[in-house]
């Protein structure tokens, strides 16, 4: 009898793990259902693809997949050229129809979750550009040019009546609170985002850096305060926010110091707000790099449950791009002055397969580190061991974000290409300093192809070899070098651009 009511406990129990759980199923309809369904958790707000996980519809175009979260979370689901932010909460199940041959209602839903997700699909909160405020940014006689305080009193009001007008419509929504909740705090984040990063670009420039920092950054962060911690824990652009939310206050602070002619007065204020002295932050050895710098040092610029997101934030971030050094220095930091267990648990999960990947990846023969890197000093000597092939040159650098973000598209151009007599090489302008960092990156990211480390020095006279004059020089950027040593395109199209590139190297291939 006891036998028989444990196996019946077990049996509720595993019952109400699964209700915990949430579940996301669905179907391919169409004749594309050889395609993968990307399914992406965002953790610091940021859409890393390096994190998602890929579904291969079985015979009948069904895909499910199952999450150990016991709260709602923000998803990103893609299916070929659609993407759809989801909501997904425990106990209540989502089926998703993919619809191929409607691209514009390619994606349906079915299921307790399905309400909420109508809900989402009509708010489209996967691109700020989706926005009309930013669209309006590309048209002609658009507040892309106005003033700084034009921007705060007239388009500003505007901005926040249309956020306003979007949560009554979500609370409107027949829906329990706590969801209501959710997708709202997720719409003011999205704004906030979109004001403070798109927006904020457009107005941070020389002509405005005096009134961006004495109006434009209060108004922000009047408008937009710092997530709540519960906040934090659900929503993406939250948690997205909660970066640029760091950035105004540290270039505000940074601005009232350097504009106040006592510094012993500034000093102190700055002290006061971030927790260590502008001096000190001077002569600090990691000044060189300076946003592990500013967020381990600046301690009371958030409070503390905040600054120990951020800094988990920022350790996923030196995850997700390979920066091994610089997340084994910032982990150690975490565990010595986090009180938040669940922040440094999370930590140690993001940073362990980081050693995996360096061991896992650094015999294979795929990936080759030029012996002569040091001794290369021409375009000739550089190319060289490549007659008879055609050579995709990468110019890039550990430090550069867009860089480490188009390689992810790379693996899949390079199956495309595979057999064909093609060199992926990669030529990074990194200090000697950086040599292991550099090295470490490769073998972590698994980057096969060949690759050449530059010092600024050196990569300067390569660039102008390439035909790219000093004011065109930017990371990353793309050459396709012909068969015969012939440059053929000095500014080759992104790796995101996976067809357009294809076509380019295939026409290179192609010619005799």
């Amino acid at each position: 009898m006891k036998k028989i009511q444990l196996i019946l406990l077990l049996l509720i129990c595993a019952k109400v793990s699964a209700g915990q759980q949430l579940t996301l199923t669905g179907t391919v309809n169409g004749a594309a259902k050889h395609n993968s369904i990307e399914v992406n958790v965002p953790y610091d707000g940021e859409y890393w693809k390096k994190k998602s996980v890929y579904l291969k519809p079985d015979r009948t175009g069904s895909f499910h997949i199952s999450f150990p979260y016991h709260t709602e979370k923000f998803i990103i689901l893609t299916y070929k050229e659609g993407k759809q932010c989801l909501l997904l909460s425990p106990g209540r199940p989502l089926r998703v129809n993919i619809n191929v041959d409607k691209p514009r209602q390619m994606f349906t839903f079915r299921g307790k979750a399905k309400t909420e997700n109508d809900l989402m699909k009509k708010l489209k909160l996967e691109d700020e550009r989706n926005l009309s405020f930013i669209k309006e940014l590309k048209s002609k006689n658009s507040y892309a040019n106005w003033s700084v305080d034009s921007v705060i009193n007239i388009k500003r009001p505007m901005i926040m009546h249309s956020l306003d007008s979007i949560q009554q419509l979500v609370y409107q929504a027949a829906l329990p609170l706590s969801l209501k909740k959710a997708i709202a705090t997720e719409v003011k984040y999205f704004y906030a985002n979109a004001v403070s990063q798109n927006i904020g670009n457009l107005l941070n420039n020389r002509k405005n850096r005096i009134s961006f920092n004495t109006h434009f950054i209060d108004a922000v962060l009047s408008d937009f305060k710092i997530p709540t911690k519960d906040e934090l824990n659900i929503s993406t652009s939250a948690n997205l926010y909660l970066d640029s939310y760091f950035r105004y206050k540290l270039w505000k602070t940074v601005y009232d110091y350097r504009t106040d002619k006592n510094k012993e007065h500034a000093d102190s204020i700055f002290t006061i707000n971030t927790g260590v002295s502008y001096k000190d932050l001077e002569n600090d050895p990691d000044r060189t790099n300076e946003v592990y710098l500013f967020s381990t040092r600046m301690k009371t610029i958030m409070p503390p449950y905040a600054w120990e997101k951020h800094l988990t934030n920022l350790l996923f971030n030196f995850c997700m791009s390979g920066q091994l050094q610089s997340a084994a220095k910032l982990l150690l930091f975490i565990k010595a002055n986090c009180t938040n267990r669940r922040y440094i648990t999370a930590s140690e999960r993001m940073f362990a397969p980081l050693m995996v990947a360096r061991d896992q990846y650094a015999n294979n023969l795929n990936i080759k580190i030029r012996p002569d890197y040091k001794n290369i000093s021409s375009l000739k000597t550089l190319l060289a061991p490549y007659k008879g092939k055609v050579v995709f040159i990468d110019m890039w650098g550990t430090w550069c974000p867009h860089c480490i973000e188009d390689m992810v598209f790379e693996p899949a151009l390079k199956d495309r290409l595979k057999g064909k007599d093609i060199v992926f090489l990669y030529i990074a302008r990194d200090e000697d300093k950086d040599d292991e960092a550099w090295r470490d990156f490769i073998f972590i990211n698994n980057l096969t192809g060949e690759h050449v480390r530059r010092t600024a020095d050196q990569i300067a006279p390569l660039w102008n070899e390439l035909g790219i004059i000093d004011s065109k020089q930017a990371y990353p950027h793309y050459f396709i070098i012909d068969k015969s040593g012939n440059i053929l395109v000095n500014n080759a199209k992104r790796p995101d651009d996976d067809d357009a590139l294809y076509n380019q190297l295939v026409q290179t291939l192609g010619a005799k």
